[in-house]
C-alpha cells in the first residue's frame, strides 16, 4: 500500500473535494474513504429510509450524505420486490425457479413487495447542485443498467466505475454483464477487473471438486480449486480509457485520478499515471 505520507501530500493538493456515489449503499459504503474524508464527499443512495439514517448515524459525517431514494432511468414510482434478505431486493422480480432450487439463492426470495419513489442521477445532481462526481459504486441487484442510463450526464465526468454484473439472471428479464459492459463502452470505458466471481448450484454441487483452474498475471499465475456450480455474478471495474491508455488530459485531472485510486487500492493504475507524470517533468 501507499506510503501514508504520500497519500496525504497527494490528496492535499487536490483543486476541488472528489466525488463518490454508492447506490445501494446497505450495510455500509465509505470505509475505503473515512480515513481521507477532508478530500472527499461521499453520497449513498438506497430505497430503505431506516437503513440510510442507520448509516447517517454509524457515519455522522457532514461529508457523508445518505438519501433514501432509489435510482433508475426515470423518475416516478415502482415497485420494489422485497426479498428474505433485505439486501437482495429488487426493481426486478427474483426468478422463483433460482430461488427454490438453488439452496445460496434462498436468501433471494420473494417476501412482499412495496411502491417506492424513483429518480435518476442526472436529475438529483442538477437538483443537490452536484458538478461533477469522480466514482460511481452500484449495486441495485440486477437494475445497474437503469441507474446507469439515468446517468449519462454525469457519465461525462465519471472516472472510475465499480459495480455489480450479472452473467445469468437471477432476476426475470434483467440486464447481463454483456449489456452494461456494451453502454460503458460506449461511454468511454474500459473493463479493468474482474473480482469476487460468484457461483451457485443445486444441492451437494459445491462439494465437487473439478480440479484445478489458474489466476494469470502475465507470466504469474496462481492455481485454486475450482468446484461445481454456475458463474453467476461479480465485481466489475471499470476505468476511463484514458487512464488505462497513458493519456495526458490535464495536470489537475492525473491529481485527481492518483488520488481517487490510490484509495480504491488501484495500485497499478496509480504506477501507470505516475509515468505519465514523470515522462512530462510534472511536479509531484
Amino acid at each position: 500500500m501507499e506510503d501514508g505520507d504520500a497519500i496525504i501530500s497527494t490528496i492535499r493538493e487536490l483543486d476541488r473535494d472528489l466525488v463518490v456515489v454508492d447506490v445501494g449503499c446497505r450495510w455500509g459504503f465509505a470505509d475505503a474513504f473515512v480515513k481521507d474524508l477532508d478530500a472527499f464527499h461521499l453520497y449513498g443512495f438506497d430505497p430503505d429510509k431506516e437503513e440510510c439514517d442507520r448509516l447517517a448515524c454509524r457515519y455522522d459525517s457532514n461529508r457523508i450524505t445518505l438519501v433514501p431514494f432509489g435510482l433508475a432511468d426515470r423518475e416516478g414510482k415502482s415497485t420494489l420486490h422485497l426479498t428474505k434478505e433485505p439486501a437482495c431486493s429488487s426493481l426486478y422480480e427474483p426468478d422463483r425457479q433460482l430461488t427454490e432450487n438453488y439452496p445460496a439463492l434462498d436468501c433471494a426470495r420473494k417476501v412482499n413487495e412495496i411502491e417506492i419513489e424513483l429518480t435518476t442521477l442526472d436529475l438529483w445532481a442538477e437538483r443537490s447542485g452536484v458538478e461533477y462526481i469522480d466514482h460511481i459504486k452500484i449495486d441495485t441487484q440486477g437494475s445497474e443498467l437503469l441507474v446507469l442510463n439515468g446517468a449519462s450526464k454525469a457519465l461525462e465526468h465519471v472516472r472510475t466505475i465499480e459495480l455489480e454484473v450479472e452473467f445469468n439472471p437471477i432476476y426475470k428479464e434483467q440486464p447481463l454483464f454483456a449489456d452494461v459492459d456494451i453502454f460503458l463502452r460506449k461511454q468511454g470505458f474500459v473493463l479493468w477487473k474482474l473480482t469476487n466471481l460468484v457461483h451457485y448450484g443445486c444441492d451437494g454441487e459445491n462439494t465437487i471438486n473439478m480440479g484445478e483452474d489458474r489466476l494469470h498475471h502475465d507470466h504469474r499465475s496462481q492455481a485454486f480449486n475450482k468446484f461445481g456450480g454456475q458463474l453467476f455474478w461479480a465485481d466489475a471495474h471499470y476505468v476511463r480509457a484514458d487512464i488505462a491508455q497513458f493519456v495526458f488530459t490535464s495536470h489537475e485531472q492525473l491529481k485527481r485520478d492518483i488520488a481517487l485510486l490510490i484509495c480504491l487500492n488501484h495500485l497499478d493504475l496509480v504506477g501507470r499515471l505516475r509515468q505519465v507524470s514523470n515522462s512530462l517533468n510534472l511536479p509531484d
